[in-house]
């Protein structure tokens, strides 16, 4: 007798990955991917949609014809501040732009001319200016800059409700997606900022409804129910809001850090201050507001530890296999002095280049281990008054112990709580479709 299971495709910035959960949530079956980006017309990276889309059905037809699993439910966890464009064919007719794309430096001048002042703005809409990372601006970017572009365009699907459209051929938006630093909603108002409407992209998106809304599809003789699909972070979320009323901050990991704060009992909108240290408004699957800050964590530690195994001449990989040593640690933090300069993170206290005056790999690894901890100490700082009890951390870093033992040092009367191997996107994105919640 076959198992009744729920699949998930969680679409990752860096991996692709599904899994099989039974009725109780465990894992039957998973597999990872790494598929390869491409290149848009002005030659800068993009995500690869076609490989993804591919990848996502076969995987599908194959599960289908398990002799084990019964796929009956099938849900979507995927990264924010990307969105697909459709033609009235619904077909893809432009690149599915990548948020780090450097766009014309005027671009959002009178943008701010009209809709600002930019600090009241971002007070707003809950997030400073990060131009293409507000993924709302990219749509402003194109009728402003690429109107042969933008004219092709009938609907935008965030990244995860498109993944599920493919599967079921109807376009939704919902909040976890809307509430990703887009600069698409007004948080005092509760609706989209007046900018949206004022520049006519309003028609673009499909109607908000609940995040746990399903559809029901017949395939192969044979009804699937399908999610519409969640922004990966905000899902990593729900699991652990769904674990009780207990306050908790949330570090979910991976390419970026994004901390969430879900308890805050200060007034929710930023002030100033806040949104330039980097304090960032998502929303619940609810639509309520949820403080949050974000570090680019993951990319920075992949760029840097790249460059000590070169600089070392170790092998790869050999940093996951390091033990812990407590006093490498110890000897790390007493030092006053920063060594590493980021490409991408805060760098006033940093050198102006990267001071490998160590020892050993070892030694190194540990200091950039400490330096990032540092850097997200402070992003913590900017969104909790003060510190609940419990820390979880979820996502590529909940099985690095270096990190880990680090971390907990740095808070200790927090209890540190992580799970290796952590799949909390996945696992709330198959809750979601499971129960209601």
């Amino acid at each position: 007798m076959k198992t009744k299971c729920c699949l998930v495709f969680d679409v990752g910035k860096t991996n692709q990955k599904f899994f099989v959960f039974d009725t109780n949530f465990k894992i039957l079956a998973s597999e990872k991917v790494t598929l390869p980006k491409i290149e848009d017309e002005e030659g800068h990276i993009a995500e690869n949609i076609v490989r993804i889309v591919s990848w996502m059905k076969e995987s599908f037809k194959t599960l289908l014809l398990s002799e084990t699993f019964e796929i009956d439910k099938v849900s979507f966890s995927g990264f924010g501040a990307t969105l697909v464009h459709l033609d009235e064919k619904g077909e893809v007719v432009a690149p599915v732009y990548d948020y780090h794309k450097p766009v014309e430096a005027d671009t959002f001048e009178p943008f701010y001319l009209d809709y600002g002042p930019e600090f009241l703005f971002a007070t707003q809409t809950g997030s400073k200016n990060l131009n293409l990372l507000n993924s709302g601006k990219q749509l402003y970017w194109l009728k402003h800059k690429h109107s042969d572009v933008f004219k092709k365009i009938y609907k935008s699907l965030h990244l995860p409700q498109y993944l599920s459209y493919v599967f079921t051929g109807e376009m939704h938006s919902e909040f976890t997606s809307i509430g990703c630093h887009t600069d698409l909603w007004d948080y005092e108002k509760k609706d989209y900022h007046q900018w949206v409407k004022a520049e006519g992209l309003d028609r673009l998106f499909p109607p908000i409804v609940e995040t746990q809304t399903t559809v029901i599809k017949n395939i192969g003789g044979r009804k699937i129910t399908f999610g519409i699909g969640i922004h990966d972070s905000s899902s990593a979320l729900l699991t652990y809001l769904l674990k009780g009323k207990e306050s908790f901050i949330l570090l979910s990991t991976g390419t970026w850090c994004i901390n969430f704060n879900p308890f805050s009992s200060d007034s929710f909108l930023f002030d100033k201050k806040q949104i330039e240290a980097g304090a960032t408004a998502y929303m619940k699957i609810d639509g309520s507001p949820v403080k949050t800050s974000r570090l680019f964590m993951g990319e920075e530690y992949r760029l840097k530890v790249e460059k000590l195994i070169q600089y070392f001449n170790q092998p790869k990989p050999y940093h996951p296999f390091l033990e812990w040593k407590e006093q490498i640690m110890e000897e790390g933090l007493k030092k006053s002095k920063k060594f590493f300069h980021w490409k991408y993170l805060d760098n006033s206290h940093a050198p102006p280049q990267d001071d490998l005056d160590f020892s050993n790999f070892e030694t190194a690894y540990y200091q950039l281990m400490i330096e990032l901890i540092d850097l997200l100490k402070n992003k913590i700082a900017v969104i909790c008054e003060s510190l609940p009890k419990k820390i979880y951390i979820d996502g590529g870093f909940s099985d690095n112990k270096i990190f880990i033992k680090i971390l907990s040092k740095q808070f200790p009367h927090q209890k540190i709580k992580a799970k290796p191997a952590s799949f909390a996107c996945a696992l709330g994105a198959a809750q979601l479709v499971t129960k209601k919640n």
